[in-house]
This record gives structure tokens, C-alpha cells and sequence, in this order.
């Protein structure tokens, strides 16, 4: 006779239990959810719920396109974080950075120490230092020399000997005007940061060379990174004739045009389009809501615990990896379909 399915929280428990006396050092891949349906009688969605739940508890990892993972037994007790002084405490992506490093180190009972960015390391710094943004080459090798566990929330490209996770910047920019140019639009605007900003001129790259692929040419407006600097480049469109779509480097760029547009009677997205990027709060809020990028900091933040659970190996034998992520494009109102068709 057939049993009866298991529910989902004994179905948790027993899986649970399975894992603890497999978990190892290393990454172990758990089977299919279609194979456990079948070993534990359960059906597939409560297969799925459990597998989440376990997720949430930090005992398993899901990596993009591998497969689901017993997250090893090693453990770090204590995480230091360092934070780039060109990052302000209310940086959004930063923000939500941290709230998600929290929540998951709270729950693999994993303490977090700041570490100041500014003097020397202090040596009761004694393990795996997480970098958020940009730091030069003589602060790296002292994080590096200190500890050996270095792992960069932030793209080095001339830095071999360091592990890094960071969100892909040019397929931003490129997607963006991808974006755009599949809408209709042939008359864009950039609205770019300085570049000594990674995020900033990564962007921009793959928006230019998009642009140019298509055969367009792209106006492009420098100021700082924030709201007002999205106004100061309203004023600057408006004593001339308007693009037919904008790429904000960020939301705040784009906000802050959009308002300044929106006063002086232009309408978005009927007379222009705008694209931002980092999903920050206000993006669902402004009117009309925004179309951008989301960073899933959560995503990030578990992918990096998962390379750092494994990091001892990876450190010891001075390999580099690089975890490249896609940011996801969010679909609003701010960009419309229908203007400025050829």
C-alpha cells in the first residue's frame, strides 16, 4: 500500500537529519528534486519548501545553474567586514547588503566585526575580511598579508590572487541600451558618475558599445551620482532639444531627472523614456515607478558565504575565482514602447 505523502515539516526534519550526516569540508551536491520526490514519497512541492527551508536555516546552498549543495562543515566564526570610504553608511546597495550578511551570518551563528578602512589592520583581526567597494592595491596586499582570506564584494580585474563577487556592470549598460533601442528609441542619453567609480564606467562601456553597434550616438552627461546631479542634467536637456530615452548609471540619477523633467511639463514616458539601475526603494515609489536593475543582494550574499564555507582551500592554494552575476531588469513605466518609432 501506497504511503500517504509526508508533510512538509516532517519532510524537513528528515531531510534535515540526512544532510547533518552527510555534511563534510566540501560541497556535497544533494539529488534532484524529483529524485528525493520519489526516495522520501513526497510530492515535488513539498520537496521544494523543504529544500527552501534549509536554505533559510544555511544548511543548503543553491548556486546558480549547478544545483543545490550541502553547505561544508567548516566553520567561520567571525566575518570582518570592511567598508570602502568612497561608500556613505546610507548607500542603498550597501544597506541592503548588509541587512541580508545579517540576517544569514545570524543564522550559521556567524559574528560580524567592522573592520575601519583607515591606519594599520589591527592584529586581533584573525580571519576571512569581506571588502565592499573600491580599495587600493596597498590596502588589498595588507588585508591579503594579514589573513589570507580576502574576498572583494567588488570587481579587481588586475588582481589575481583575490576572490570576487560582484554584479555585471557592462551587461548592464549594454542591456539597457538594448532595452531601449528594442522599444523604438533611437536618440539616447547617458547619465554617467565619474569614472574613477567602477560601477559607473563599466556601465557606461556597455551602453556605448551597444549604441554603437546599433548605429547610434549617445549624448552623455557627467555630475555626481545622486538626485541632484540627476537635476543639474534635466536643466542641462531642457535648453536643448530632449533625447528620446535616458540611462541613469542609478536610480538616484535617473529620480532626480525624472522630477526635474516631470516640473518643467515634460512627461515620462510619453515624451521620454528613462532607465535607472540598483532598484533602490524610491524606484517603485516615484511616479511614474521606474524601470531599472535589481542587485539581489540577498543572491549575493549567499553566493559569497558559499565561496567563503570553501575559501580555506581556495586561498591556501592562491587560486582566484570570480563570481559574476546578472542583475535582473525590472520592468515599470518610466520607458515606453511606443514614442519615437523610425
Amino acid at each position: 500500500m501506497k504511503k500517504s505523502p509526508l508533510l512538509k515539516e516532517k519532510l524537513t526534519a528528515q531531510l534535515r537529519e540526512q544532510i547533518q550526516t552527510l555534511q563534510t569540508d566540501q560541497l556535497v551536491k544533494i539529488p534532484s528534486e524529483r529524485d528525493l520526490s520519489e526516495s522520501f514519497e513526497a510530492s515535488r512541492v513539498s520537496v521544494r519548501a523543504a529544500i527552501q527551508t534549509l536554505v533559510q536555516e544555511g544548511l543548503l546552498v543553491q548556486l546558480q545553474g549547478k544545483g543545490t549543495y550541502i553547505v561544508p562543515s567548516v566553520h567561520v566564526d567571525t566575518l570582518y567586514l570592511m567598508r570602502s570610504p568612497d561608500i556613505k553608511g546610507n548607500d542603498p546597495y550597501y544597506t541592503n547588503f548588509l541587512v541580508e550578511i545579517t540576517n544569514l551570518a545570524a543564522k550559521q551563528a556567524i559574528r560580524l566585526s567592522m573592520v575601519n578602512p583607515e591606519g594599520p589592520l589591527d592584529a586581533a583581526v584573525k580571519g576571512p575580511i569581506i571588502v565592499i567597494g573600491q580599495m587600493d592595491d596597498a590596502k588589498l596586499d595588507e588585508l591579503k598579508a594579514a589573513t589570507g582570506q580576502l574576498y572583494a564584494v567588488q570587481r579587481y580585474a588586475h588582481r589575481e590572487d583575490i576572490v570576487q563577487i560582484y554584479y555585471d556592470d557592462y551587461r548592464i549598460g549594454s542591456k539597457a541600451a538594448k532595452t531601449l533601442y528594442d522599444a523604438g528609441h533611437r536618440n539616447f542619453t547617458l547619465l554617467a558618475g565619474p569614472d574613477k567609480y567602477d560601477s559607473s564606467r563599466l556601465r557606461k562601456q556597455g551602453f556605448l558599445a551597444y549604441a554603437q553597434q546599433v548605429g547610434i550616438t549617445v549624448q552623455i552627461i557627467t555630475d555626481k551620482m545622486n538626485w541632484e546631479g540627476g537635476r543639474r542634467a534635466a536643466d542641462q536637456l531642457l535648453t536643448g532639444e530632449l533625447p528620446h530615452a535616458i540611462f541613469a548609471v542609478n536610480d538616484w540619477m535617473a529620480a532626480g531627472c525624472l522630477q526635474g523633467l516631470r516640473e518643467h511639463g515634460r512627461k515620462v514616458p510619453d515624451d521620454i523614456s528613462i532607465i535607472g539601475c540598483d532598484d533602490i526603494p524610491l524606484a517603485s515609489q516615484i511616479s511614474p515607478r521606474l524601470t531599472t536593475f535589481s542587485l539581489d543582494a540577498k543572491h549575493l550574499v549567499e553566493e559569497l558565504l558559499s565561496v567563503i564555507h570553501r575559501g580555506s582551500r581556495t586561498q591556501a592554494h592562491g587560486t582566484h575565482e570570480q563570481m559574476i552575476l546578472t542583475a535582473a531588469l525590472i520592468h515599470r513605466e518610466s520607458v515606453s514602447t511606443t514614442t519615437h518609432k523610425e
